[in-house]
This record gives structure tokens, sequence and C-alpha cells, in this order.
């Protein structure tokens, strides 16, 4: 299927059921904000954990209140592109919404919670390691980036994976992979226009600082509410075009 057909397909979806992915959104909303009480920098209208912060002396309750709000707010995260992946099966394939789906979505965010918190726990000891020994130099943080890129690779398409096949976590890990290997042309084009719309995003708010000294907090409203929800609606049917019949 080529790339316009998906983009297409992505719209559709996500024009027909806008309602109930804005719905499911609201934790996404929940999620970026709560994610700011962490020692994080916020960049492409998203919010990242300063690894040197949390590597530095934290009191117990300091090392405490981190841990409670990051499980909260990936909880709060994966319960959400669980919601929206299954909807757009739900459209994708011509089934309706039924209560044993939505149920499902309880077992689902769990797999998916696990997949998201294993993949933060190797990026986490893996830059902690290589901040321990500094002596890497600039390659440190290189050899940081590539980890945490392979580990983003690993579990990009674990939530559709988990929801559309039903896969265990081990199982998930190694399909998302299955699927960038496949589909590497679209995967590639997929990183290219999730940059681009990050970008120009981040740019937009970052411009209207000159006038709204906050305005770059708007830019996290604007990619929980509306492009994570479609990036996720747009990796779904990447995911679905491994099934010709569909």
């Amino acid at each position: 299927m080529s790339v316009t057909a998906l983009l297409r397909h992505s719209i559709e979806a996500y024009k027909r059921n806008a309602k109930l992915i804005s719905f499911f959104s609201v934790p996404l909303l929940i999620a970026f904000p709560l994610s700011l009480l962490l020692p994080n920098f916020i960049a492409l209208s998203g919010t990242f954990l300063r690894f040197r912060s949390v590597a530095s002396n934290l009191s117990a309750f300091e090392a405490f209140f981190i841990t409670i709000v990051f499980l909260v707010a990936l909880a709060l995260f994966a319960f959400a592109v669980v919601a929206i992946n299954v909807v757009v099966r739900s459209q994708r394939t011509l089934t309706r919404l039924t209560h044993r789906e939505v149920e499902k979505i309880e077992s689902c965010t769990m797999k998916l919670y696990l997949v998201f918190l294993t993949a933060f726990f190797i990026t986490l000891v893996a830059a902690m390691l290589i901040y321990q020994y500094s002596f890497l130099g600039a390659f440190g943080s290189t050899l940081s980036l590539i980890i945490a890129f392979l580990a983003a690779v690993a579990v990009l398409f674990a939530p559709q994976a988990i929801v559309i096949d039903d896969l265990s976590v081990k199982h998930a890990l190694s399909a998302s992979f299955k699927m960038v290997s496949r589909k590497f042309g679209l995967f590639v084009f997929f990183l290219a226009f999730a940059g681009i719309v990050l970008l120009v995003n981040a740019w937009f708010f970052m411009q209207l600082t000159q006038f709204f000294l906050y305005s770059r907090f708007l830019g996290l409203v604007v990619n929980a509410v509306l492009i994570v929800p479609f990036l996720e609606v747009f990796k779904t049917q990447i995911y679905l075009s491994k099934y010709t019949l569909l």
C-alpha cells in the first residue's frame, strides 16, 4: 500500500473517530503536564527526563516521588495509546466496538505498560552507566542516543502488535522489529513525517513565546490532543498494511 493511501486511511480514520480518539486522548493530556513534575526538559513539544538529574544524589522522598509520578504518567500514556488503537482497528476492520473490546483495553494496557517500562529501564540503566564511566567523553552521549533510538524502534509498533495481534510482551517487541525491517521504507517515512510535524509544532509555539511566555506549554497540549493521537493512528494503518485483504 502506498504512503498516500495510508495517509488517506489515517485521515479518514481520525475524522470518523474524532470524538472517541479525543476522549481517549484525555489521559495523554494529563500525562504530559504530570511529567513536568519530573527532572525534565521540553523539546519538540514533548517532555524528556534528565538522566543526569536522576543520577544525582536524591533524597528518599524525592526518589519515591519521581518514581510514582513517572509510573502514573506512563500508565496513562499506555492506556491512551491502547484505546486509540482499539478504536482504529475497529473502524478499519469494519467491526463494531463491543463491550468485550472495551474490556480488552485493560489487559492490553498492562502488556504495553510492561513494554514501555522495559524499554525505559534499559535506556535508564545504559544512560546511567555511560554517565558513570565519563571517560567515554563525547562518544558516551552518542552511544546513549543510539541505545535510546534502538529502544524506541523496539517498542514503536508494539502497541499495534499487542492490540491487533494480541501478542505477548516478548513477542510484541520482536514483532515491532520485524515490522520495521519488512516495512523499512514506511518506517523511514513515518520518522520523517513525525519529525517534521513535531518540529513545525515546536517552532510555531516557540515563536509565540515572544508574545506569551508559557506558549511552549500550549505546544504540549497540541502534541497530546492532536499530534500523538494522529501519529498513533498512522502507525496503526502502517501495521495493518501487512494484511493485504485490508
